[in-house]
């Protein structure tokens, strides 16, 4: 078990994209602005929807009118990744890329990916020398038989982790890039970071789904399914050594209530054991002389 905590990606540090942000015109002071009109604020990079027909001076963000004039309804599209929503995309023609200035990092969290290649390369500076670079193709289909390779549906990753990224340099460029084969690329978490490790994750983990779909019935017994997002939980139970008790116990506390991505194994085949989200509880039982048994319950993020 492996766990990293990701960098808060700032304006500085987003330093191009091949995702516009004009989702919506931007917000304009005094502007009249119908009931459901959006705009965007590149300043937050949000985007907002007119709850009251009129106009104002007062930007989006600020309002405090009770009741409200603006809702906040999410990220920009080119920020989408970056916000602590896993069901949020960022959406655009293939190539879709982000270079990021992301400093020491060692590791990189990649959610909720449609494309066929990503292309990650880390230069030791903005425009420096390449000191890192790998192509990871996203497509898994198991291939067996020449029925398989006619028929078989094509299986594509969408989550993935790299742990191998040479942390030593202070003014690291990171480079990623989603290439679909066919329509646009989407990605919808990026979480460049630096990881931990937590101990051997041991056979007995558990992983599911809780899912906040509606599902009710009309006075004719019919269902009636509305169907709305879910999030990922895991429990796991990790063997530690003796040396490393009072590390785990310090990382994990200093993690509380904060959003991470936690690695329940790096072997391929096991992507829903990667979740982003936060811990709700662990303990550490100490039963035996030379190691220690930690269990861990994740929360995904939506």
């Amino acid at each position: 078990m492996k766990v990293i905590k990701p960098h808060i990606i700032t304006d500085l540090m987003m330093l191009s994209s091949s995702v516009a942000e004009n989702d919506y015109p931007a917000w304009a002071s005094g502007t009249t602005y119908a009931i459901g009109a959006k705009v965007i604020r590149t300043s937050v990079h949000r985007v907002f929807e007119r709850l009251v027909a009129g106009a104002g001076t007062v930007a989006p963000e600020l309002d405090t009118s009770s009741p409200p004039v603006w809702m906040d309804v999410g990220p920009t599209n080119r920020w989408a990744p970056f916000d602590d929503v896993v069901g949020t995309l960022a959406t655009g023609n293939s190539p879709l890329s982000y270079v990021l200035s992301v400093g020491f990092t060692d590791s990189l969290a990649l959610f909720e990916m449609s494309g066929r290649y990503v292309d990650l390369v880390m230069k030791d500076g903005t425009g420096g020398t390449v000191v890192y670079q790998k192509r990871i193709d996203l497509e898994v289909t198991d291939i067996e038989t020449i029925f398989d390779w006619f028929f078989s549906e094509l299986d594509v990753r969408t989550d993935i982790v790299v742990t191998d990224l040479p942390g030593q340099y202070a003014s690291a460029e990171l480079s990623i890039t989603v290439t679909s084969t066919s329509g646009p690329a989407s990605i919808g978490v990026i979480k460049p970071g630096l990881i931990s490790d937590l101990g051997e994750t041991q056979y007995g983990a558990r992983v599911g789904i809780d899912d906040y779909s509606r599902k009710e019935r009309d006075a004719f017994g019919n269902t009636v399914i509305t169907q709305r997002a879910y999030s990922k939980r895991g429990s796991f139970t990790m063997m530690t050594t003796l040396g490393t008790f009072n590390r785990i116990y310090r990382t994990l506390a200093a993690l509380r209530a904060t959003p991470c991505v936690y690695i329940g194994t790096e072997e391929p085949g096991y992507e829903p054991l990667l979740i982003y989200g936060f811990f709700s509880s662990f303990n550490i039982d100490i039963s035996y002389p030379d190691y220690h048994l930690c269990s861990l319950d994740i929360e995904g993020l939506i």
